[in-house]
């Protein structure tokens, strides 16, 4: 039974129909379908729509995890190596007396700065000590200093969204090489404040003095969310006598009756109408045939906590990509914003080339050809900053 649905208000009661056909109500002896079961036929819809989209969203989130700690999270570790690699073949050249013009000094303290800006941002911070000595000549000040002012700017732009938001939080006890643990439950503490601070928002919201009309409302809105619980648990209790296993004599129907009474548990805690109704649907039609039992008096209340579930499957969706499962493959787009990287295998055929390319360099800048390659790189790299600039002479600010 768990794996067949059943359509009802056919002509024929009691035909099986495939699971996508779904739970859908459809109109009997040419009669149009009341307003309830049209609202009934479209949550159902919804539902099943979003959680085959849910399914399919978190397995191409897992196939792109997968990817990506088998393909691309060692390209990233080889890129890093790299990215030091040059930076000592790079600073070699910094007491070089052939490299005299002053620009070129400049821009290629600016090229080190580069290589070592991509360590930290990998890494989260420079561990090697002649890196973090390569830091302060090329930039002229220690990186201690640097990673405090970084983690304070990311500290008052926190903070100046959260206040912006009508949210206060203390982030002065993040400092470096804080532990993920701890930065974990950081980011837990800012969500729990966040949430805190949304559910204030709405209550205020209300007015103090509520109407004669709002008190009203506010009761059969009670009234109502407890028929609910109270169906739920009614159609709980009702398939439960029936579908029980310990009431089974026949082994191989107590064996399926095992399942579904799992399923059904399942669906209890998980408050999902929506298995519940497919599980007493088919009951009905099986066992008692008797279809006209849906009135619209029940649907409305069927309705209701379908509508429920859409706007938590809808949150889960949304939320999916924020998992922290996700994080390493997850590309930041603000605060409150993220989107996944899937595309791996573009991905890796572009770090390929990244790497093949910085193995060339470094090993072409310790030949003794090597000043010519330190030649070359500086002016590419003055060319890409001047495309740069260029480039954003067409943005409209």
């Amino acid at each position: 039974m768990a794996s067949e649905q059943i359509s009802l208000f056919e002509d024929s009661v009691g035909r099986q129909e495939p699971e996508a056909a779904g739970l859908t109500l459809v109109s009997r002896h040419s009669r149009p379908l009341t307003k309830a079961q049209q609202t009934f036929n479209r949550l159902v819809a919804r539902i099943e729509t979003l959680r085959l989209k849910i399914e399919r969203e978190t397995r191409l989130f897992d196939d792109a995890l997968a990817y990506y700690g088998e393909h691309l999270h060692p390209r990233l570790r080889r890129q890093t190596e790299l990215r030091k690699e040059l930076a000592r073949a790079l600073a070699a050249f910094l007491d070089d007396k052939r490299v005299k013009a002053k620009s070129a000094r400049s821009t290629l303290r600016q090229v080190i700065a580069n290589q070592l800006k991509g360590i930290f941002s990998e890494e989260g911070s420079l561990s090697d000590g002649d890196l973090r000595a390569l830091f302060e000549r090329v930039h002229g000040r220690g990186f201690e200093e640097f990673e405090r002012e970084e983690i304070e700017k990311a500290r008052q732009q926190i903070e100046t969204v959260f206040s912006d938001l009508g949210i206060e939080i203390d982030l002065s006890d993040i400092k470096p090489g804080m532990s993920e643990e701890t930065m974990a439950a950081k980011a837990a503490e800012m969500a729990n404040r966040f949430r805190q601070s949304e559910e204030k928002w709405q209550s205020s919201s209300q007015p103090r003095r509520k109407t004669q009309r709002q008190m009203e409302k506010e009761e059969r809105e009670r009234q109502a969310e407890e028929l609910r619980k109270k169906t739920i648990a009614r159609v709980y209790k009702q398939l439960a006598k029936v579908l029980h296993p310990d009431l089974e004599l026949d082994a191989a129907r107590r064996g399926q009756k095992e399942v579904l009474m799992q399923e059904l548990t399942v669906a209890y805690r998980n408050n999902d109408m929506h298995t519940l109704l497919r599980l007493e649907m088919a009951w009905i039609q099986r066992e008692e045939g008797d279809i006209e039992r849906l009135t619209d008096e029940k649907l409305a209340i069927y309705n209701q906590t379908l509508k429920e579930q859409v706007q938590d499957l809808e949150r889960e969706l949304h939320e999916l990509p924020y998992q922290p499962r996700y994080q390493p493959i997850a590309v930041i787009d603000g605060p409150f914003g993220a989107t996944i990287r899937t595309n791996g295998p573009a991905e890796a055929r572009a770090m390929d080339e990244v790497n093949a390319s910085m193995e060339a360099s470094i090993r072409d800048l310790q030949s003794k050809d090597g000043l010519e390659t330190l030649k070359a790189i500086l002016r590419s790299y003055r060319e890409e900053q001047r495309a740069m600039k260029w480039d954003l002479r067409d943005f409209p600010f």
